[in-house]
This record gives structure tokens, sequence and C-alpha cells, in this order.
């Protein structure tokens, strides 16, 4: 049976992005932009997209990829469905298949996602719409996890590529504003304003 398509990562205080080029993944709302303009890409493609980009400079098989976004039971075209995504990736990219920048097909195996990527988490911004019920399968969610995890507890924030792999980072953003320096903010304003009244009582009552 094909797997579950239930949410992998549901609206949080955070958001987790993976960084390449002019490109932006935002693995939470399923977002691909580039210039920080969104760009329109299908759930298929974008989970493919995402499962290759968190392997960057590693082959990823087809039947991997057979198993975490069709389900090893499927009795769907899988060859056609995953060169359909494969295509459609490109052409959002810009990519070219004789002379790939992005996504290097190789024969009999896979596909190879060729540039650096960046593993970010950045503050989410206060939710305006409601939660969307679709999203990429959790064992696919789990296993992006578990590889960046993997490469951050390697040692340094940037990982080494080994040769012709290309390096996944992971860094943090900027932390919320602490609570003390917003209480301070409150205590400096109730201050000005019980100066502002004494010297109204004070004018009033000469």
């Amino acid at each position: 049976m094909p797997l579950n398509l239930s949410p992998l990562l549901r609206m949080s205080a955070t958001h987790r992005l993976l960084k390449f080029g002019v490109f932006e993944l935002n693995l939470d709302t399923q977002e691909l932009r580039k210039f920080g303009t969104p760009v329109k890409l299908r759930p298929q493609p974008f989970r493919l997209l995402a499962l290759l980009a968190s392997c960057a400079g590693q082959v990823v098989s087809r039947e991997e990829i057979k198993e975490q976004l069709w389900g090893g039971d499927t009795y769907v075209d899988f060859e056609h469905g995953m060169n359909k995504c494969v295509k459609q990736i490109r052409t959002v990219l810009g990519d070219d298949v004789t002379k790939p920048v992005y996504i290097e097909t190789v024969p009999r195996q896979g596909y190879r996602f060729l540039v650096p990527v960046v593993a970010k988490t950045v503050l989410a911004p206060a939710p305006r719409v409601k939660e969307s019920s679709s999203g990429i399968p959790p064992d696919l969610a789990e296993m992006i996890r578990a590889r960046l995890a993997a490469r951050k507890s390697g040692g340094a924030v940037a990982s080494k590529a080994e040769p012709g792999e290309a390096a996944v980072t992971d860094e943090l953003s900027v932390a919320s504003p602490s609570r003390s320096g917003h209480w301070r903010l409150i205590a400096l304003a109730a201050l000005i304003l019980a100066a502002v009244v004494g010297l109204a009582l004070y004018a009033y009552l000469r």
C-alpha cells in the first residue's frame, strides 16, 4: 500500500528551510521560493526535490525514491511518474539534463543533487491561514531529519564534503527577543506615564 500522505511538518514556532543557490525550500509550508518569490511546484515533485536536496552530493537510488514517495507496494506507473516529477523540477529550476547544474541523472542508479545545501531553522511568522492537511510522508520526514542530524553531528557546523560531494550545513537563525527585555520596556513605559500624569496634576493644582 502507498504511504499515508499525512502532514510532515505542521505549522509550528519555527520553519525548516533548505537553501541552495537562489532557491529556498520550506519543508513546513511546502513552498519553493526563488529570490524570495514563491515558485509553483506540485506536491509530489516538491517531495522529490526535498528528498534529493537533503541528500546533496549522494546518489539517491530509484528504489529509495519509490519507497519514500510512492510506497513499496504501489501499482502505479512509478517510472513514468518519477520521470515526470524530475522533468517538472528541472523546468522550475531552469536545469538542463545534458548539462545539469542541480540534478544529475546517474544511469541505472538514480539521481544526485549537485549543489551545496544549507539547512536552516527560522522563526515562523504568525499563522494567518488555516493549517493545510497535505504534507510529506512521515517516513520521508524522519529520513530527512536523520540525514541532516547525522551531518550536523559529524563535527563543525559546515560538514566537510567527500570529493565530488556537496556539503550540507546546518545553522539556527536569531533567537526570539528575551522576556527580560520585554519587561524592561513595559517598566520604562510605566515610569514615563507616571511622570506625565504627575506633571499634569502639579500644573492643575498650582
